[in-house]
């Protein structure tokens, strides 16, 4: 697996007079797992934004499945899922229905029934997703995160 799925290079994200991320470059291939840590205020989640096409980077290149995420957002997020730290859904909904929800946003989404089984969360399939418990709802986000 040598496809390159995320290729940065000498990312630089400015706020005004404040830099954020400063010459960040790496290459993640199909098949690795990438973790970006740091502390507080270090750039992680300005990194991943620029990722995602929801920022631009004042300079320097960032590449999705071959292509600029900015320009190309929508043919990015039909391959690509994202987990937020922490997610907000309606009040009433419930796992089955927001599950079902997301998978229509999607052209050939992954089996949703098969990943609540596979997550531990087919018995909650019924239940409404403000009664999950923390560890829950985390794994409903990576489910989410994994239907492209």
């Amino acid at each position: 697996m040598d496809k390159t799925l995320v290729e940065i290079d000498g990312l630089r994200l400015d706020y005004g007079a404040v830099c954020a991320v400063k010459d960040v470059s790496f290459r993640m291939k199909a098949g690795e797992i990438l973790a970006v840590i740091g502390p507080n205020g270090s750039g992680k989640t300005s990194t991943v934004e620029c990722v995602e096409g929801l920022r631009r980077p004042t300079s320097g290149s960032v590449q999705v499945f071959g292509v600029n995420p900015l320009k190309n957002r929508s043919q990015v997020y039909r391959e690509m899922g994202i987990q937020l730290q922490e997610a907000e859904y309606p009040d009433k909904i419930k796992v089955k229905e927001l599950c079902g929800l997301f998978a229509s946003f999607y052209e050939n989404p992954a089996d949703w029934h098969l990943l609540l089984q596979q997550l531990g969360l087919g018995e909650k399939a019924g239940r409404a997703v403000k009664k999950l418990s923390g560890g829950e709802k985390q794994r409903l986000s990576v489910l989410l995160a994994l239907l492209p």
